[in-house]
């Protein structure tokens, strides 16, 4: 297959990459080993060394990211879904249940409960799903998965961590790939709802997202299913039972029976497939505490890897699959090297020691030149996806707990299989955060002692104490950040809010001082909704809500709790507002609309686009012109589209010329339709032409962008006034 110009593109940057950093460190080799400290200089040494090594096997893998066309379905098979538990809550496996049973495609769902639960059993027979416990519990994860096998009768099977909960249309975009009799499984991207955990960066206005994962599951995965070294992840994967059974199970030497169990399936000469469509949502770590004993798991099952099937020389795989399948461990050695770094600039202004010698100009042009290709380099081959800063924090966040693992793993220490708690976050203890308090302290001890050395003439060397004393401000700064962001205030409600908008008609008060309206809830669960209207009202009073849920309308009442003065704005007030009474039919109504609709469209408001340099030299690339149009501002504003029945929404992003907006019915390019938007500024009364309508999840939800119709009228005041707004 013939590479197109973007991948070529992306190729010659990795390979020029690699040809500098091979040249910076042979000249360090050769011209600047410090032979006065050669201990602390070799040790220095290694850590740029891995980090050349760390880099080759990142642009393997990164090679060319493949991307799949969907195959049509596959009718009739006989298709088990399991959701393994052990100590989750039975409110978070009730979604996950939810989302099973609501699949399209037919299938039996089944609770493998390794807690041997009562109120689990109830809930299965409530839900109409089978139940499976076993009285044993050897082998955690694995052997609750391989207790499965040996009971249900299904020919593929889907796997669903308690916490992860499908959309309607999974099995029907990953079913087809099974025509190949050779593919063992196919896993789709890992993706998590929770976005206010810290693992999370956004900005709603910029439309930017951000997760620790998203490279991986968004860009690497594709890559390495070029390769055919794609894996199982854990969740949110297919499987032929067949080749299973062919090698005996879900791996159980391993506490990370995923990677393991993916080796053992390459190696028997079965393919894997990577779909990259996020099919499936859970619940990222919302503390420090329960983040690491994730991070210490996956890292320490990992590297286990290496003393029971390890990639380099086990039989069976193709030398691509041996590197990335090494490189997959070889990544959770990164908190040694990281460690190195973040103590360096300590020891050479407390010990006068230095890693480099001479630390003199010509060094520091060609590092100079080294580090910004490097830098650069990574952020275009990331497309967007990576955010170096941000990577750097979550090192700064996670290098005592991988070097740990690293220890803990190269001494044969048995690793225990921890379940990661789920809910509301934990607060953080002065002990956890100890590794990145004592390199703020080192900073600030090093720093203090580079001044007096500078200031009392101690040292001349005037170049290397103020690289060491920048150096251990930009370490002492990432883990400052670290600590703001781990000590942060975290939401403290038991069930997350979705963001995004749905229309709702809300009326208060009694008599003569009734209050209505159409507004906007910008987040929702089953508990409750963040409201925001055009009239005030009444404060720890009920209000009668109409929650316009797609294609249903569900009435409730709801209790004003309190109105949100921080992001207050003139003509326009945020409640928040708790159901009232809520059935247990409707509360779940809630969450398969919120699961369905509400976070598809939101993830896919938020999808990572190229950064514009790499837009511009594509598009240069390709003949395309780069046309200029009207800025779109970010507003959510409560939108009915006229007809019969009319329909309600809610816009995503407006500008002078046009608007984008949610249905959930598809809409024809040409059709024109007159619309009313609810404006802090008045009603705005329009006639827009649909330019294009995509499909957003299949079936149910659609992203129409429009134009107005000439002319608006009085309309377009109102329209100039939104337009120009800050807010």
């Amino acid at each position: 297959m013939r590479p197109s110009t973007s991948v070529r593109y992306y190729q010659t940057v990795m390979v020029l990459t690699i040809a500098v950093y091979l040249y910076y460190l042979v000249y360090r080799l050769l011209y600047t080993i410090n032979w006065d400290a050669p201990t602390f200089s070799f040790v220095f040494y290694y850590a740029e060394f891995h980090g050349c090594l760390s880099l080759f096997l990142y642009f393997f893998q990164m090679w060319h990211p493949l991307q799949r066309i969907l195959p049509p379905a596959l009718h009739g098979l006989r298709v088990d879904v399991y959701i393994p538990t052990y100590k989750e809550d039975v409110s978070l496996v009730r979604k996950t249940v939810l989302g099973c049973i609501h699949m399209a495609y037919p299938h039996k769902t089944y609770i493998l409960d390794d807690g041997n639960r009562p109120e689990f059993a109830a809930l299965a027979a409530e839900l109409g799903c089978a139940y499976v416990a076993r009285r044993e519990r050897a082998h955690a994860k694995a052997g609750n998965l391989n207790h499965a096998l040996s009971i249900s009768d299904g020919d593929f099977i889907v796997v669903f961590d308690a916490d992860y909960v499908p959309q309607p249309d999974f099995l029907d975009k990953t079913l087809g790939y099974f025509i190949n009799e050779k593919v063992a499984f196919v896993q789709t991207p890992q993706n998590y709802y929770n976005v206010e955990s810290f693992s999370f960066r956004f900005k709603f206005e910029k439309r930017e997202k951000w997760n620790e994962g998203d490279m991986f599951y968004r860009l690497m995965m594709p890559a390495r299913d070029y390769w055919n070294a794609a894996f199982f992840a854990g969740t949110g994967a297919a499987f032929r039972k067949r080749a299973l059974d062919e090698i005996g199970g879900f791996a159980t030497e391993t506490i990370t029976e995923d990677l393991h169990t993916s080796v053992r399936l390459y190696k028997a000469g079965w393919k894997g497939v990577y779909h990259n469509e996020l099919l499936s949502s859970g619940l990222a770590a919302t503390d420090l505490k329960n983040y690491h004993i994730q991070k210490l798991r996956w890292a320490e099952g990992n590297i286990s890897l290496l003393f029971a099937d390890n990639p380099l020389w086990t039989k069976g795989l193709t030398l691509p699959q041996r590197i990335c399948f090494f490189a997959t461990v070889f990544g959770w050695f990164i908190g040694l090297p990281k460690l190195i770094y973040f103590i360096t600039p300590a020891i050479m202004l407390l010990t006068g020691w230095y890693p480099i010698f001479p630390f003199n100009r010509p060094f520091m042009w060609r590092y100079a030149i080294f580090l910004a290709v490097v830098i650069v380099s990574i952020k275009i081959v990331g497309r967007g996806q990576g955010r170096i800063r941000e990577d750097e924090i979550y090192n700064m966040m996670n290098f005592f707990v991988l070097s740990k693992a690293v220890v803990k793993a190269l001494l044969r220490v048995k690793a225990r299989f921890i379940v990661t708690a789920k809910g509301a976050g934990e607060a953080v203890s002065l002990l956890a955060l100890l590794p990145q308090l004592t390199i703020i302290l080192l900073g600030v001890t090093a720093i203090e002692w580079g001044v007096l050395k500078w200031a009392y003439g101690v040292s001349h060397n005037w170049l290397g104490l103020g690289i060491g004393m920048f150096w251990s401000g930009v370490n002492g700064y990432l883990a400052c950040l670290v600590v703001a962001t781990v000590t942060a205030s975290l939401h403290r409600r038991k069930e997350s809010r979705f963001l995004g908008g749905l229309p709702v008609w809300y009326e208060a008060g009694e008599g003569g001082r009734v209050v209505s309206g159409l507004g906007t809830a910008t987040d929702l669960n089953e508990d409750g909704i963040a409201l925001a209207t055009f009239s005030a009202l009444p404060i720890g009073e009920q209000v009668g809500l109409r929650l316009y849920l797609g294609s249903r309308v569900m009435t409730c009442n709801g209790v004003v709790l309190y109105i949100n003065r921080s992001t207050a704005m003139e003509g326009v007030f945020r409640y928040g507002v708790k159901f009232a009474d809520l059935s247990r039919k409707n509360k779940d109504a809630i969450t398969e609309f919120c699961f369905s609709q509400m976070l598809p469209a939101f993830m896919h408001r938020f999808d990572v686009r190229p950064s514009p340099l790499t837009r511009f030299v594509l598009a240069y690339y390709d003949r395309r012109q780069i046309k200029r149009r009207a800025k779109r501002m970010a507003i959510s504003l409560p939108m009915i589209l006229h007809g019969d029945p009319p329909r309600y929404t809610v816009t995503e992003d407006i500008s002078i010329g046009g608007l984008a907006f949610m249905v959930t019915s598809p809409m024809a390019a040409g059709e024109h339709t007159p619309i009313t938007l609810v404006t802090p500024f008045g009603r705005l009364d329009a006639e827009i032409e649909v330019r294009n309508c995509r499909e957003v999840t299949t079936g149910r939800s659609y992203r129409v962008g429009a134009t107005f119709v000439e002319p608006l009228g009085p309309s377009r005041k109102i329209l100039a006034q939104l337009c120009e707004t800050d807010h």
